[in-house]
């Protein structure tokens, strides 16, 4: 190369440097290297693909010196296809010379453009295809050793360049992106917060990861009467020591999280005040970091309320126990002291009276017996035994009693295995059972006595063909003293339903106009 050429090449290449280094839109670039070389060159046109990586395919991104109409059919060619796409797959320039006088079918499209000599480049940066590059002539046929040394000099540039404004734009569009992404996160984090500071519920968000507080609003703080620094410099970094006030509050969460439902907790506050919470965690991503969010439902005054209700509950029984007691008591009571004023005068007999008298305290007696068969602390005295053997041995007291009244009673005994029972006690329930079954029949009535098996449990039943039990007195029966019987105590079934509790047992009643079936189920596996 003689002084002059490399004269002419510095010229040129350093006309293209200066558009290499001030300019950073790969349009104006391209469009200003064009209009340099094009003076020293005698070029029309070029084409700028970027290889795309999603659809392996190369994309036309800048051009010039063709018709607008002409770009949607060469906007986008394969790997191979076409001179540009040649030099791609190949990554090798590839030089057309005499385009006019050429048959290959791969010069069709710049044929068609009017152009006589063609150079395509691929645009390599660090091993790697960005795209092609390419320049074409219609005044001439071929380029000169010198001019394709000088175009492959500012092809190499401009992949460099190329790429380097690729990557400034990606990370100018991450950026804009990141900070998309954290204005919606501090926005995120507002409303998060606001939610927390309104909700009413005592919420704890606690991260997966290290277990550090993510978040806590005022009602927790209320429900554990602690400050926020309290919080997070004292009774937070003790949540792991027994006893202390986090550790309940951390092992309901976890347990919440794995069962995925409600946990229930005792705690005792800062001020040693007892607390009873229904905890519910679930799990959720902060700041991509797993979380643990549990909400507290403060159940202490709600649990304080029930016990109330049952202690007046206790002491509005007590209150009608002690007054049937004593309307119940009081009747015989006062027959006796009557008979007694009358024994007071001589001249009357006292033999008779003495009979109505014990026939009274006999009744009086009989009341507390019953109301004594209600106590909790009640001896048994439990061994296996024959159902069908003990209602042998009653049943005859029982059908005398019947045929008083004109009524009769039959049993209908099945195989049934043995009980663990107190005989006392059964012999009471079905005594009581059999006499209000009788006492709700009219003459000719009859009462049926059964036992048989269903499923695991051995069942008696007494069923008689009274008129039924009314259904708006059907959930009053089981109270102690209710009764709608002149006369009588109101004890009998609340006895029954003792006694089958302290068995084990569960009784039922189906009733209807044509009678009363009174169920009693014992498990067979009692013991």
């Amino acid at each position: 190369m003689d002084k002059e050429e490399s004269r002419f090449k510095l010229m040129v290449l350093s006309e293209a440097a200066q558009e290499l280094i001030l300019n950073e839109d790969p349009q104006k670039l391209l469009d200003n290297l064009f209009q340099k070389l094009s003076a020293y060159l005698d070029l029309d046109i070029y084409l700028n693909y970027i290889f795309d990586e999603d659809t392996s395919r190369l994309h036309l991104i800048n051009y010039h010196g063709i018709p607008d109409e002409e770009y949607p059919l060469i906007e986008w060619i394969h790997l191979g296809e076409g001179i540009c796409g040649g030099a791609a797959q190949k990554m090798t320039r590839i030089i057309v010379t005499d385009v006019a006088h050429s048959s290959d079918s791969r010069f069709a499209m710049i044929k068609r453009f009017g152009l006589q000599a063609y150079v395509a480049y691929p645009l390599i940066s660090y091993g790697k295809l960005v795209g092609t590059l390419s320049f074409g002539s219609r005044k001439r046929t071929a380029f000169s050793d010198l001019e394709l040394d000088i175009i492959h000099t500012i092809v190499s540039q401009v992949s460099i360049v190329l790429e380097r404004i690729t990557l400034i734009s990606a990370l100018k569009t991450k950026n804009h992106e990141l900070a998309q992404k954290n204005r919606e996160l501090r926005h995120s984090e507002e409303q998060l917060a606001s939610i927390f500071a309104v909700i009413p519920s005592p919420v704890l968000v606690i991260s997966l990861v290290d277990q550090k507080i993510v978040a806590s609003n005022e009602a927790l703080l209320s429900l554990l009467e602690i400050g926020s620094e309290e919080l997070e410099e004292c009774y937070w970094p003790q949540r792991s020591e027994p006893g202390s006030l986090f550790m309940r509050i951390l092992e309901g969460s976890l347990q919440s999280l794995q069962q995925g439902g409600n946990v229930e907790i005792a705690l005792l506050t800062a001020y040693g005040r007892p607390k009873i919470c229904l905890c519910h965690a679930v799990t959720l991503e902060l700041n991509q970091k797993p979380c643990m969010l549990t909400v507290f439902s403060d159940l202490t005054e709600h649990k304080e309320y029930e016990k109330e209700m049952v202690r007046l509950d206790q002491l509005h029984l007590i209150g009608e126990m002690a007054a049937g007691i004593g309307h119940e008591v009081r009747n015989p009571l006062t027959t006796v002291r009557g008979f007694l004023q009358l024994m007071q005068k001589k001249d009357i007999g006292s033999s008779a009276y003495i009979d109505v008298m014990i026939e009274e305290l006999d009744r009086a007696n009989s009341i507390i017996s019953e109301f004594l068969g209600l106590a909790k602390n009640q001896r048994l005295d439990m061994r296996y035994a024959q159902l069908n053997s003990l209602i042998g041995k009653i049943l005859p007291l029982i059908q005398a009693d019947a045929t008083v009244g004109g009524k009769s009673v039959i049993a209908e005994l099945g195989e049934i295995p043995l009980l663990f029972i107190d005989e006392k006690l059964i012999r009471q329930l079905m005594l009581n059972m059999v006499r209000n079954g009788l006492e709700a029949m009219p003459p000719d009535g009859k009462l049926v006595i059964r036992t048989y098996t269903e499923d695991e449990f051995v069942v008696l039943a007494v069923e008689d063909s009274g008129k039924g039990i009314p259904a708006d007195q059907i959930e009053h029966i089981w109270k102690p003293f209710y009764t709608t019987k002149d006369g009588g105590s109101g004890l009998g079934l609340a006895v029954c339903f003792n006694v089958a509790d302290k068995h084990g047992a569960k009784i039922d009643v189906v009733t209807g106009p044509e009678g009363t079936t009174f169920f009693v189920r014992f498990r067979v596996n009692l013991i």
